[in-house]
């Protein structure tokens, strides 16, 4: 069978939070107790079970000594782990040590079929499950954000950094909870010693929580965005969320009446310009406004940060159809896709100014130069941000793939078409390339099937486009 042929049978999509764990050293309790570990592991699984079972869970694999579980609440979730660890911590074990269990906890989509779970969300629940200590939880960032305003009584969550966990493309942001009975040289030890933390001295270390404290978008387009979610939505009904900000709105008026959209009769109300050019196109506006208004820095001037993004999205938008992508999808990524390079300019404008400085400087690539500098790069920053504001999963990807399509999993070739567009917005800007560009061309052009010809054109419509290009730039200013 073909792989095209080859269909995932009865599998579903389902978005829960996991809760994997295990019992620390298990293997060598088994080989010197073994007759008190058989007394042992049943009441560890009576009580896992009660609190499981208490709190809504459905364990649907077990693997020895270790629990696989599904919550439909994450708060439910992490009380089930805080339950765990303060029973088994109570407990009097008939073993010569005490039992450990160790908690890991993360939220996102997975595919269920034939009572199982696979996909990436599974493979990184295991993953920080394998650089927890007993005695430990962990939850991942996804997790946390859910879970925050409802913890577990006299709980807390310490922030345990940023982790590059074995087989995984970007760091995961972790933390731990902190609840009564947990021993203070848990929280010294941090994680096992397989997880590489990100523990270097750069110039500049931008810390989780200075990604989670940008400025938000403004008020109004988050309400705008939410309510554009709703697909029984009309016209109508976002124009009467957005007349409650005049300024906003005209903005989004300015842009649909530039010479980059290019209408031959003026856009005069927010429903005609949502009419004309569909939701994502709009939604794409709207966010782009935002930022532009909300991410400001003193000194940097991100007109060029502006004028690529949205060349990268008339890019994408070229070639969407030759790889069989939606084209308001692969825009709206486009405009979308270098967000992390947005927050580092605000939250460490200094340091950025080097990032770019190196970038002309040098034949070191912005990824290269922004792993010196912060620790960590503008797709691993803008995925946290972008998970953040909840957006699309597939924005996400392009977010975090746009230079290693090859881990986006199932949007491998979007990513490749974001990817692609973006190195036609440096090839047609002028902007600086590095050295391996030329190689990650040509993968990027394999990957799509495309030729020297559609390069070529989509770089004569970037130069063509540039005077729209810095009619959409100087509208949203």
């Amino acid at each position: 069978m073909v792989l095209e042929e080859m269909t995932l049978g009865d599998a579903s999509l389902i978005t829960v939070t996991f809760l994997f764990t295990d019992i620390e050293g298990s293997t060598s309790l088994w080989e010197r107790e073994s007759v008190a570990m058989r007394v042992a592991l049943q009441r560890h699984n009576i009580l896992l079970s009660s609190a499981i079972e208490g709190h809504g869970g459905y364990v649907f694999k077990t693997v020895g000594d270790a629990f696989c579980v599904t919550f439909d609440d994450a708060a439910e979730a992490l009380r089930a782990a805080c339950q765990i660890q303060t029973s088994v911590a109570a407990e009097k074990w008939p073993t010569r040590a005490a039992l450990r269990v160790r908690v890991a906890l993360h939220t996102g989509p997975a595919y269920l079929s034939h009572g199982d779970y696979f996909g990436t969300t599974v493979n990184r629940v295991a993953r920080l499950l394998a650089v927890t200590h007993g005695g430990q939880t962990l939850l991942t960032s996804k997790t946390e954000t859910l879970v925050r305003d409802s913890l577990p009584a006299s709980s807390s969550l310490h922030d345990t950094g940023m982790l590059r966990l074995r087989d995984l493309p970007h760091p995961m942001h972790v933390f731990q909870l902190v609840h009564p009975g947990l021993s203070a040289s848990l929280l010294e030890t941090g994680v096992a010693p397989n997880a590489n933390k990100l523990t270097g001295e750069p110039l500049a270390r931008l810390r989780p929580i200075d990604v989670y404290e940008v400025p938000t978008l403004p008020t109004i387009v988050l309400q705008t965005l939410k309510v554009m979610q709703n697909p029984n939505i009309d016209a109508r009904a976002v124009e009467r969320v957005m007349v409650n900000d005049p300024a906003i709105s005209a903005k989004i008026l300015r842009v649909a009446n530039s010479a980059f959209f290019g209408f031959s009769r003026r856009v005069a109300t927010i429903a005609d310009a949502v009419r004309l050019l569909g939701f994502i196109n709009v939604q794409g506006m709207l966010i782009s406004v935002g930022a532009f208004d909300a991410f400001r820095t003193k000194q940097l001037n991100l007109v060029d940060f502006w004028k690529h993004s949205i060349a990268t999205a008339t890019a994408a938008r070229f070639l969407a159809s030759r790889v069989r992508c939606v084209a308001d999808e692969a825009f709206m990524a486009g405009l979308l896709h270098d967000i992390g390079k947005l927050i580092f300019a605000v939250q460490a404008e200094s340091v950025y100014r080097q990032v770019l400085e190196l970038g002309r400087g040098s034949a070191m690539s912005s990824l290269e130069a922004e792993r010196t500098l912060f620790e960590f790069t503008h797709p691993e920053v803008g995925e946290m941000v972008a998970e953040r504001w909840d957006l699309p999963a597939k924005y996400i990807a392009a977010i975090a793939h746009h230079h290693d399509p090859a881990a986006a999993g199932d949007e491998r070739v979007f990513c490749s078409l974001i990817g692609l567009a973006d190195q036609a917005a440096h090839t047609a800007l002028g902007s600086h390339a590095s050295a391996g560009d030329e190689a990650e061309l040509t993968a990027l052009l394999d990957e799509l099937d495309l030729g020297q010809m559609q390069w070529n054109d989509c770089l004569l419509h970037l130069q063509e486009a540039q005077a729209t290009i810095a009619a959409f730039v100087g509208a949203i200013q």
